[in-house]
């Protein structure tokens, strides 16, 4: 026996949909037949849920997969605002979709919204796809009719995502490339270059001066273990990674280390708050209770060592103490972010409050990724003209001794 999705039409012409039990299609239309109803269309319920649990596995990639999130919530919005049903809304929208994974994971939560299932339960279906937050978002908003206005919500969020992401890379690009070829420049002639020089000097017999036999010596090392520094490159982030996923408390201290950073731990510090502040105030906005953002927030920051402070945050405001309270007890949040929520709690508005810490940072991060990749951009220039200078004049001032003999 199987369950099947049936859609049929009774003796008034009228369609009825519903599930039913049955061993095959012609053993499902007679049981309809007993029923007064006429089969017109039906799917076995395993297979949906077959293809329901491979879609679930994918997860849309890099920034492709966030602007068809956001056009999804653009599309969405506008249409349930103008009245469309949400049925037919979710069809013009898996329409509207370029990425046929994203077609078939939209179709396929059509089908459950058709079938009587919550638009919130259909989404949690595809978390790879629509995340705690959007769930939640939509939820609640279901809950107290709303959904046009957390699918504008989740719309302004992911574009204030994709901005901050769009800064970072755009200030970032032109270092790590600059930063890669000086890598791999330095690699290479202390490898394959300066060797040639050490051969060369070393049948001339000449006396190496003290800046020569350094380099020669660093050639030397890079050269037997230029495989080990390739390898570590490689290992070693994955390594970190795993132990972040096994660890809790390796993830901890990996975070208090990267908040430490002489010049880009205060940025990170900073885009993590950022984050928390946008996400519970979006969060708050949308009805849910403000313990249930809390901890929602856990999961969406970014970071274990807030993360950790966010559950034990959550734990004392559910005992009666005020966020503004709990936030004093740990010095991952910055006193400024404090100060606001402590003004928004006492004026009611801890939404708009936690908005403003967020739009704050939204203006100074690129500022601040500008300041730093602006110092960098030179520095690394600078350190690559050393580089070359020092070798070039180890190798020249042997040369020059070795002339002025010969003369």
């Amino acid at each position: 026996m199987q369950t099947f999705i049936y859609q049929g039409i009774d003796q008034q012409g009228r369609t009825v949909q519903g599930q039913l039990a049955a061993k095959d299609e012609a053993s499902l239309e007679e049981r309809l037949k007993v029923m007064g109803l006429w089969l017109v269309s039906a799917r076995s319920e395993n297979a949906r849920n077959r293809r329901i649990a491979a879609l679930s596995r994918w997860a849309p990639g890099g920034d492709g997969g966030r602007r068809e999130l956001i056009d999804f919530c653009t599309l969405m919005s506008f249409q349930l605002r103008v009245g469309v049903p949400m049925i037919q809304a979710l069809e013009i929208a898996a329409a509207d979709c370029t990425h046929p994974r994203f077609r078939t994971t939209i179709t396929e939560l059509k089908r459950l919204v058709e079938s009587g299932e919550p638009l919130a339960e259909g989404m949690a279906r595809f978390p790879k796809v629509f995340s705690a937050q959007i769930t939640s978002l939509i939820r609640a908003a279901e809950s107290s009719g709303t959904v046009p206005e957390a699918f504008l919500e989740l719309k302004r969020y992911l574009e204030w995502q994709e901005q901050i992401i769009s800064d970072i890379r755009q200030a970032t690009i032109y270092p790590a490339i600059v930063l890669g070829v000086v890598c791999l420049f330095v690699l290479v002639l202390f490898t394959f270059v300066v060797p040639k020089f050490v051969s060369l000097l070393s049948v001339a017999k000449v006396g190496l001066p003290l800046i020569t036999r350094v380099v020669f010596a660093a050639s030397d090392v890079a050269k037997a273990t230029w495989w080990i520094w390739i390898t570590g490159f490689i290992i070693v982030p994955f390594v970190i990674q795993t132990a972040r996923r096994r660890s809790k408390a390796f993830d901890i201290q990996y975070d208090r280390a990267k908040f430490a950073l002489p010049v880009f731990g205060q940025l990170n510090h900073m885009l993590v708050i950022a984050r928390f502040a946008h996400n519970l105030a979006v969060l708050y906005r949308s009805g849910i209770s403000i313990i249930n953002a809390i901890k929602l927030c856990q999961e969406l920051v970014g970071s274990t060592l807030v993360g950790t402070a966010l559950a034990d945050m959550a734990q004392r405001v559910e005992a009666g103490e005020t966020i503004s309270e709990t936030m004093r007890r740990h010095p991952v949040f910055p006193p400024l972010l404090i100060r606001m929520v402590s003004m928004g709690e006492r004026t009611g508005n801890l939404d708009t409050s936690l908005e403003n810490v967020a739009s704050y940072y939204n203006v100074l991060i690129p500022r601040r990724i500008k300041k730093v990749f602006s110092i960098m951009e030179p520095a690394l220039i600078l350190f690559l003209v050393g580089v070359v200078g020092t070798v070039a004049l180890a190798i020249f001032l042997p040369i020059i001794s070795l002339m002025g003999a010969v003369r």
